[in-house]
């Protein structure tokens, strides 16, 4: 087993944040949500200074709740930051090795051995490389210390294991 890449990298709270902001505008939920808030702000002050005359006033919600809408991608990351400063094992620096065999990770506290086909595909967003183990979780690896053969390297081997990349 040769280990054909090995990385370290630390994420800090601000890289974070950036990506969970990325994460939270691509969904088309929280697109609809934004939507909603933006019209709900906007539509009673153009009544209010008479540009609207027929505006049904039961479409828009209340100030507060559309202020939530607007913003609920900022208070979603904001409550994720709290957490993930709160929690040491999130703040580790992260050593990453990449070989034939699939991905060893490891923390100072943990390691964890995964082989390619235990992943179910790989995504870039906001300056990270997405492992993704399943739906809903994802190792982030840093693409800043990667370069463009590695980020090739590991997208093909994970499709190669899928039987996507023959």
């Amino acid at each position: 087993m040769k280990n054909l890449l090995s990385i370290s990298f630390k994420i800090s709270p601000l890289e974070y944040a950036k990506f969970l902001l990325a994460s939270y505008y691509i969904k088309p939920t929280t697109i609809i949500l934004a939507t909603m808030g933006l019209y709900s702000l906007i539509m009673p002050a153009l009544v209010a200074y008479g540009f609207l005359d027929h505006y049904n006033k039961g479409l828009y919600f209340s100030f507060p709740y559309a202020l939530v809408l607007l913003f609920y991608p900022l208070i979603m990351t904001g409550l994720i930051l709290l957490t993930r400063l709160r929690n040491t094992s999130l703040r580790q620096e992260m050593r990453y090795e990449f070989d034939d065999e699939g991905v060893h990770i490891q923390g100072e506290n943990f390691k964890s051995d995964l082989s390619w086909s235990n992943f179910r595909g790989v995504r870039e967003l906001a300056g990270f490389l997405v492992l993704k183990p399943s739906a809903r979780e994802g190792y982030l690896v840093k693409k800043s210390v990667l370069g463009a053969d590695e980020i090739t390297y590991i997208k093909h081997k994970i499709a190669e294991a899928k039987g996507l990349g023959k």
